[in-house]
């Protein structure tokens, strides 16, 4: 699911308000993984968040609108908010750690 993930967040714009890893207007995915977790049951959970969000889980954050995308598009994206965004900066830090004769 990782690229499919990360294509729905491109075509969702959910990028207008969320990052990887800095706060915008909502929480950085990092943050959102801290809180929920990496389980099939977070997993679950935030699939449902993003459907119909819960304002009051983030206050001081914008209200972010309810999603009228499918529950199996919902569990897809939030694999990627809570797994795959992740992993992505941890693979461009060994890619980038490696020596210029190796990077070939």
């Amino acid at each position: 699911y990782a690229n499919e993930g990360k294509d729905l967040y491109i075509k969702h714009g959910c990028n207008a308000c969320h990052d990887p890893f800095e706060r915008k207007t909502g929480p950085s995915f990092k943050e959102i993984s801290q809180r929920y977790g990496t389980s099939k049951s977070a997993i679950e959970k935030v699939a449902k968040l993003i459907i119909k969000p819960n304002p009051s889980n983030w206050p001081g954050f914008a209200y972010m609108p309810p999603y009228n995308i499918s529950y199996q598009e919902a569990l897809k994206l939030a694999e990627y908010v809570l797994i795959h965004s992740q992993k992505e900066k941890q693979i461009k830090k060994q890619e980038g750690s490696l020596p210029e004769s190796e990077a070939f």
